[in-house]
């Protein structure tokens, strides 16, 4: 923003020049004439900040620019997704959220994306896995493809079969990387209905697992076609949310952090806001609460939750989702996810600040919150736009959102979730 305080004495300044002037001094003139000028500079300056609908299609033209000849999008600083293969199907997904129809010079760009995400379907349906020893988000980039896919086709039958095909193969993929009996789970078992970071490579054995991944397989197999399997999976699921809920009727035991003195009992509190992971426990930003004995509950986590529910099935006037909701009611903070402690050695909070607006911002949309509250997100969201209409994480590089393409990806999925 252009100010400048000093201007504020302007009264004072324009006396003493009409003083001097009377006594024949024109030097005044010179000086009376730059003041006014940069005061005239300075109310140009103040403008009002872009409208949401302004910054949402700046930000849109810069992914666009990025997009690579091959219809690509890559990190320019992180070799996890240097390859295009998570990057792409999650630039895409935001993207077409942000349309209502698709124009005949964007159908060539999507086409493009399209293509190359199916060029890397492996045999399994899963994609991210095209290099063994980097493997690329599989699960996420999956669950993201099928959603494109899906959009794509509701614009128009740009993919034909061969689209139609790969959802079908890809939600099988989804749908056998549960952590389930099949994959050597069983329902007192913390990850069960959860899904993670790939596929269970060994029967009973987890790798990183979390909500977050499992909010978005759920809502890649919303539309899978076997519908007595799709209702298994969701039930499934359900048991994974009692879980990272901290809610009375979940079957597994609560995990505790290791060496702890004196390990609850009985049951945690429950205040209706989730934790992130039941396995991979130093990925609980919030940090564990010794004095109630429970995973503490934060914001980005109980989106997911919300999310989530909502993805299985779940009945938005149901008890838990109320519950999440009241939860982010008493935590209005869009700035900063709550519940983050601000004073830990690592920023986790200001770490996951743009994924926190996107997945508010989704929560909002779809729980169809005041037009207020979501206007006030995207005013705080657009403060951080830069003049080429990206983003980026200033704060911290701890969950990559430094990357400019991901960081503006996620803005774009925030600001659409923000617009009327």
């Amino acid at each position: 923003m252009c100010w400048f305080p000093w201007l504020r004495r302007g009264t004072s300044i324009f006396v003493y020049q009409t003083h001097s002037l009377s006594n024949g001094n024109m030097r005044p003139v010179i000086l009376l004439i730059v003041v006014f000028s940069l005061m005239i500079l300075s109310a140009l300056c103040r403008a009002e900040p872009l409208s949401t609908d302004v910054a949402l299609a700046k930000a849109v033209e810069y992914l666009w620019d990025q997009q690579a000849e091959d219809g690509s999008w890559r990190s320019p600083q992180y070799g996890v997704l240097r390859s295009g293969e998570a990057l792409t199907p999650f630039v895409l997904h935001s993207l077409l959220l942000s349309m209502d129809n698709v124009s005949s010079e964007e159908s060539d760009k999507v086409l493009l994306a399209a293509r190359f995400i199916l060029e890397h379907i492996d045999k399994e349906g899963a994609v991210g896995r095209s290099d063994p020893d980097i493997l690329e988000y599989p699960v996420y980039s999956t669950a993201y493809a099928i959603e494109c896919f899906r959009r794509i086709q509701a614009f128009r039958e740009l993919l034909g079969p061969e689209g139609h095909g790969a959802i079908q193969k890809m939600q099988a993929f989804l749908v056998a990387a549960q952590y389930q009996e099949a994959n050597g789970f069983s329902e007192t078992d913390a990850p069960y209905g959860g899904w993670g970071f790939n596929a269970p490579v060994r029967p009973g054995v987890t790798a990183h697992m979390d909500i977050a991944h499992t909010r978005k397989a759920l809502a890649a197999l919303q539309t899978f076609g076997d519908k007595s399997v799709c209702e298994e999976l969701r039930q499934r699921a359900e048991k994974f949310l009692w879980l990272v809920q901290k809610h009375p009727s979940a079957l597994a035991v609560q995990p505790v952090p290791h060496g702890l003195d004196n390990p609850p009992t009985g049951p945690p509190p429950f205040d209706g806001g989730f934790y992130f992971s039941p396995v991979v426990l130093v990925a609980n930003k919030a940090h564990y609460d010794h004095e109630n004995y429970c995973w503490r509950s934060y914001a980005t986590a109980t989106c997911d939750g919300v999310l989530a529910l909502l993805a299985a099935g779940v009945d938005q006037r149901d008890p838990r989702i109320v519950a999440a909701v009241d939860w982010l009611r008493g935590h209005t903070d869009v700035d900063y996810p709550q519940g983050v402690p601000t004073d830990h050695p690592e920023p986790w909070g200001d770490a996951v600040r743009f994924y926190h607006y996107s997945v508010r911002a989704e929560v909002y949309r779809k729980l169809d919150f005041p037009a207020q509250e979501r206007a006030r997100l995207a005013k705080t969201l657009i403060e951080h736009q830069r003049p080429d209409g990206s983003f980026v994480n200033t704060a911290s590089p701890l969950m990559k959102e430094d990357d400019p393409v991901l960081c503006t990806a996620m803005a774009v999925v925030a600001l659409a979730s923000c617009t009327p």
